[in-house]
């Protein structure tokens, strides 16, 4: 079983996830920092990947596009982007960057886990968002 050193002594990292991470360390470990290289490398290449379809379509930056799943699984553009629906029917509608933004959410989601473990607040009022900005891409949670 891999281990999440950076975090707790005792907290267990289930083999399954990190073959879905890709990360498997020498020592048989996984390292919280292996999870956020990984989580910024896969950030940057989605947002660069995005941004290259979206001009093409015509779709500019600023305004800034900010990016949350919904309950139905879908992509919501959150704010009032000229192009929101434009940008939501793209990424909905192209199965290859719903996949990738999903997996973007879950691994920044075992990072905001890991860091507010033993942590009174709480993470279940906390929702990924991806923001595409005129200097790239970010990930950080809002609550609502």
């Amino acid at each position: 079983m891999n281990m999440v050193s950076d975090v707790e002594e005792g907290t267990a990292l289930d083999d399954g996830v990190a073959r879905f991470l890709g990360l498997a360390g020498n020592d048989g470990q996984v390292r919280l920092s292996d999870i956020r290289s990984k989580a910024a490398n896969e950030l940057t290449r989605y947002g660069d990947d995005l941004m290259g379809h979206l001009s093409g379509l015509g779709v500019t930056v600023p305004p800034a596009i900010q990016l949350a799943s919904n309950e139905g699984g879908q992509v919501n553009v959150l704010g009032d982007h000229p192009a929101k629906t434009q940008i939501e029917s793209f990424i909905n509608n192209d199965t290859r960057l719903l996949k990738w933004f999903k997996e973007i959410e879950v691994l920044h989601e075992i990072l905001r886990r890991a860091e507010l473990s033993g942590r009174s607040e709480e993470f279940t009022r906390q929702h990924f968002n991806l923001g595409l900005t005129s200097i790239g891409s970010i990930a950080f949670f809002a609550e609502g």
